[in-house]
C-alpha cells in the first residue's frame, strides 16, 4: 500500500479534475495509484472512471477529503475480442 506521502493530493482542483488525473495516472507505473480529492464528488467520479479503461477504481471516504484507490487492470492478450464469453 502507497503511504500518505506518496499519494497525489488533487484536493484543491475544482475545474478539469478528470484530466487533472488522467494526467497523473500517465506518469505513473505503479498497480496502485491514491488521488486525494475533495468530498462530494462520487458520482462525478463513478461517472468518469467506473467502468472500462485500464484501471479500476474504489473510493474511500476520509475525515475532509475523498481518496480514490486506481488499481491497473492487466490486459489479458489470449482472447483480445472476447470471444470466449459467447
Amino acid at each position: 500500500m502507497i503511504n500518505q506521502s506518496q499519494d497525489i493530493d488533487l484536493k484543491n482542483v475544482t475545474c478539469g479534475l478528470v484530466p487533472a488525473i488522467l494526467a497523473e495516472l500517465s506518469r505513473h507505473d505503479e498497480d496502485e495509484v491514491h488521488v486525494l480529492v475533495r468530498q462530494g464528488i462520487q458520482d462525478e467520479l463513478w461517472n468518469s472512471f467506473g467502468s472500462g479503461g485500464e484501471w479500476e477504481i474504489e473510493i474511500q471516504e476520509d475525515l475532509f477529503h475523498d481518496r480514490i484507490i486506481f488499481r491497473r487492470i492487466r490486459k489479458q492478450s489470449l482472447d483480445p475480442l472476447n470471444l470466449m464469453d459467447f
